[in-house]
């Protein structure tokens, strides 16, 4: 007699609880996030490496991460402490190195977004000293190795160097455009 009245009184707790939790106030484009962020729970990369190949199987770039995340339902790809190192096709020398603090790739993007403590350093081809160039924020196209900004940079090579307001280099073809207010000081 006991287990017919218990069994009653949890199938009303069920039925007091479904009715309680269907009026929630949770709107049905919310429960279908909710459901989507349960197949898509993104992703947390802590220490990570990763190379890029060209068609001929050799680098193109390594991307090192002290952490890099990718949340649930979002292309965005979110970089900390970054190090990238591009590999100059058909070049002897090693290519160029860039870090930042951040990074972020939008999703079906190949333009990777950096700021803070931006730093490209290399050699460019028939170059006897180490380029160093500093901002706060860049733009590096992964697939053409172009790199823009519109903020302050400078420019160290040797003992010479120059400071300007935005610049366009285009790492496989070793060009650089300053953009404007451009100073320059260069030491013998």
């Amino acid at each position: 007699m006991k287990y017919p009245l218990l069994a009653a009184l949890l199938a009303g707790a069920l039925v007091v609880l479904a009715f309680v939790l269907g009026r929630s106030g949770h709107a049905p484009g919310a429960t279908a996030t909710a459901a989507e962020e349960r197949l898509d729970p993104g992703y947390v990369a802590l220490d990570a490496s990763v190379q890029q190949t060209g068609s001929d199987g050799k680098p193109v770039y390594a991307l090192t991460a002290a952490r890099i995340a990718q949340g649930p339902g979002s292309g965005d790809i979110h970089a900390s402490q970054l190090q990238m190192r591009y590999e100059q096709a058909g070049q002897a020398a090693p290519g160029w190195t860039l870090s930042a603090r951040e990074g972020l790739l939008p999703g079906n993007s190949t333009r990777l977004h950096l700021q803070g403590d931006v730093l490209l350093r290399g050699k460019p081809p028939g170059s006897t000293v180490a380029t160093r160039i500093d901002t706060q924020k860049l733009d590096y196209d992964t697939h053409t190795q172009q790199v823009s900004t519109e903020q302050p940079v400078r420019i160290s090579w040797g003992r010479q160097q120059l400071d300007a307001k935005g610049l366009a280099a285009d790492l496989k073809q070793s060009q650089l455009q300053l953009q404007t207010k451009v100073h320059g000081r260069f030491k013998p």
